[in-house]
């Protein structure tokens, strides 16, 4: 009787609010790998494209520094503001989904796949709250008053803003480059978990005591029903 329970158990198929869990889930991991990899094509090409052009501001004419460097960050910087708001309501998604399915949609613990994603998705949200709370002020507030003494002509300050922000540069690329690995870890796994959850489990074969297996008639299987 147990064994037959436990049977049913795995058989069952997977419950709807499974099925749009998962479905919103991968939707919005791929929303935020696809934010963090187009907002460093864009700075790449951006600043790349600038340089080429050699051009002049009037809003930053008192400015001496380089022209082309200071219009390619002022636009990227818009390009980042709304990745950054993005990639906040893709994670809120991801994670939202992941607790409701652990919490109401039995979404198995014990597979590799479900392993695999909650790990990539606790890296991926340390990164991006680092990144959200933490390292993007501390720049914004940089880059603004960069730009505002380049824009009144005070190079000097200007110069020394500009070194507070280039000084988290590299960070700043670090760990975008690290959350878009693992949000890639975390969509994958996910299509992964989500591919097998379509699959039942195979029951277990009966056995004995001594590990062989049990004959249909043995263990009730065989008998037909009257």
């Amino acid at each position: 009787m147990a064994t037959q329970a436990k049977h049913s158990e795995q058989l069952r198929p997977v419950r709807p609010g499974r099925k749009v869990c998962e479905t919103v889930h991968l939707l919005a991991a791929g929303l935020w790998l696809g934010t963090l990899v187009m907002s460093g094509v864009t700075a790449a090409v951006l600043f790349t494209t600038m340089r080429t052009l050699e051009p002049s501001f009037g809003r930053f004419a008192a400015y001496a520094g380089d022209q082309s460097n200071i219009g390619a960050g002022f636009i990227q910087n818009r390009v980042f503001l709304a990745g950054d708001v993005v990639q906040f309501i893709a994670a809120s998604l991801v994670l939202a989904t992941m607790i409701a399915m652990l919490a109401f949609f039995g979404l198995p613990l014990r597979r590799i796949s479900s392993a695999v994603r909650l790990f990539a998705l606790g890296a991926a949200m340390i990164l991006a709250s680092y990144q959200l709370f933490v390292l993007s002020p501390r720049m914004q507030a940089n880059v603004s008053q960069y730009w505002q003494e380049a824009e009144a002509g005070s190079n000097d300050a200007a110069e020394t803003a500009r070194l507070a922000f280039e000084a988290d540069h590299p960070t700043a690329s670090r760990t975008l480059g690290a959350t878009a690995l693992f949000t890639a870890i975390l969509l994958a796994s996910g299509a992964w978990s989500a591919a097998s959850a379509a699959e039942p489990e195979k029951p277990e074969v009966p056995r004995s005591k001594n590990g062989l297996q049990k004959p249909g008639l043995a263990s009730g299987k065989g008998i037909p029903k009257p």
